[in-house]
C-alpha cells in the first residue's frame, strides 16, 4: 500500500512540474509576426472586356421543302447529305391521277369551246333572221311583232353567248390549276443547299389536305449563324458590330470570329432568369462546323492599350456615384483608403481612370464596411 502510494505522489509530481513548464513557456514566448496583407500594384496594362455566354450553331438560311399536292412519292433523287443546286428535281410523285385530272379538265375546255362556237353559229342566223324582218317591215311585208321576235331572239342567244364564255374562262382556269398540281409532283430544289433531313421513304403517301407535309430539309451549310444568349445584366454593353469569337469542344483550339450583325429586342425566359438572343455569322465554307453545336461565345465589349489598371480584387465597395472604395499603402505600409473611378474590366484587372496612379501598391480584398464597423465593436 505504501509503495502504491509513493508511485501516485511521484506521477502527481512530474505533472506539476510539465504544466508549470508549459505554462511558463506560454506566458514567456515571443508572438509571431503577422503576415504583411496581400498588396498588388497599379501598374500600364492593355484590358480587353468581354461578355462570355452560351452559344448554338445554326444555318444561317434552312428550308422545309413540302408536297402541295397529295400522292404517293413514286422516287427520290436525292440522299440525305447531298448537295443540290436551286431548281434540281429532288422528290417525284406519283403523276397519274394529276394527269388524270388535267384530261378531265381539256376535255371540259373542248366541249364549252364547242357549245360557244355553235352558240355562234347561232347568233349569225339570228342576226340574218332579223335584218330580214327589218327590210320586210320597212316595206310594210311583214308584222312588227315579228320584227320583234326576231330581235329578242338575238338578244337571248348573245346573252347565252357571254354566259358560256364565262363558262369557259372558268374552265380554262380549272385546266391551269391541274396543269400547275401536275407540276408540282415533280419537286424541285428552291435554293442551293445541302439536304440536312429526310424523313420520307419511297412508296409513302403523303397528304396535303391541311397542312403541308415536310418531305425534306435543305440548309445552306456556307455560313453559320450563332444563336447566343446574353443575359439580361450584360446585354446592354452588346452592341450590333461588335467583334464576338468563339472555340468548339473538338475544334483542336481553332477560333472563329464573327461580327453581331443583329441583338433580338424580344427576351427568351428560363425560370427567373432573362436572356436576349445576339446572332452573328461564320464562314463554314470547309464544313468544319455542324448545326446544333454548343460553344461558348466571347463578345468584345470594349478595349484599351497601356492604360493604369489594378487587380480587380483590389475594390472596395461600391459609392452612390459609382465610384469604388480602394486601400492604398505608401511606403510605410500605411493605409489610405481612396475613392476610384473605373473603366473597362477582364476579370483580372480593371482600368483605372482616377483616384490612384500608376506604381502606387494597394491592399488586396479591402474590408467591407460592415467588418470595419465589426472590428471596431469588438475592440
Amino acid at each position: 500500500m505504501k509503495a502504491f502510494l509513493k508511485r501516485w505522489r511521484m506521477r502527481l509530481i512530474v505533472i506539476a512540474l510539465l504544466a508549470a513548464g508549459g505554462a511558463a513557456w506560454w506566458f514567456t514566448r515571443t508572438p509571431p509576426t503577422p503576415p504583411a496583407p496581400p498588396t498588388g500594384v497599379v501598374a500600364l496594362a492593355d484590358v480587353t472586356q468581354t461578355v462570355q455566354a452560351a452559344g448554338v450553331l445554326q444555318a444561317k438560311t434552312r428550308v422545309d421543302v413540302g408536297a402541295q399536292v397529295s400522292g404517293q412519292i413514286q422516287t427520290l433523287h436525292i440522299q440525305l447529305g447531298d448537295k443540290v443546286k436551286k431548281g434540281q428535281l429532288l422528290v417525284s410523285l406519283d403523276p397519274e391521277l394529276a394527269r388524270s385530272d388535267v384530261a378531265q379538265a381539256e376535255a371540259a375546255v373542248a366541249q364549252a369551246g364547242a357549245a360557244i362556237d355553235s352558240r355562234r353559229i347561232d347568233a349569225e342566223s339570228a342576226r340574218r333572221e332579223l335584218k330580214r324582218q327589218q327590210r320586210l317591215l320597212a316595206g310594210q311585208a311583214t308584222a312588227a311583232n315579228e320584227a320583234e321576235k326576231a330581235e329578242t331572239e338575238l338578244a337571248k342567244i348573245e346573252a347565252d353567248l357571254r354566259g358560256q364564255a364565262a363558262n369557259l374562262a372558268r374552265l380554262q382556269a380549272d385546266l391551269d390549276k391541274r396543269k400547275v398540281n401536275l407540276s408540282y409532283t415533280r419537286i424541285t430544289a428552291p435554293m442551293d443547299g445541302t439536304v440536312v433531313n429526310l424523313p420520307v421513304q419511297v412508296g409513302q403517301t403523303v397528304i396535303s389536305v391541311q397542312i403541308t407535309p415536310i418531305i425534306l430539309t435543305l440548309a445552306d451549310l456556307d455560313t453559320i449563324t450563332v444563336r447566343t444568349k446574353v443575359p439580361e445584366a450584360d446585354v446592354q454593353a452588346v452592341k450590333v458590330g461588335q467583334v464576338a469569337r468563339f472555340s468548339t469542344l473538338s475544334g483542336e483550339g481553332k477560333r472563329y470570329e464573327g461580327k453581331l450583325r443583329v441583338i433580338q429586342p424580344v427576351p427568351e425566359r428560363a425560370g427567373n432568369a432573362v436572356f436576349y438572343n445576339v446572332l452573328f455569322d461564320v464562314d463554314n465554307r470547309d464544313r468544319a462546323l455542324f448545326s446544333d453545336m454548343t460553344v461558348q461565345v466571347d463578345i468584345e465589349t470594349g478595349a484599351v492599350q497601356q492604360v493604369p489598371t489594378m487587380p480587380i480584387v483590389a475594390l472596395g465597395e461600391r459609392g452612390k456615384d459609382g465610384r469604388f472604395t480602394v486601400t492604398v499603402l505608401d511606403a510605410a505600409n500605411k493605409q489610405t483608403p481612396r475613392q476610384v473611378r473605373v473603366g473597362l474590366q477582364d476579370g483580372a484587372r480593371v482600368q483605372v481612370i482616377d483616384g490612384v496612379k500608376a506604381g502606387e501598391k494597394v491592399l488586396l480584398a479591402p474590408p467591407s464596411a460592415v467588418d470595419v464597423a465589426a472590428s471596431a465593436a469588438s475592440s
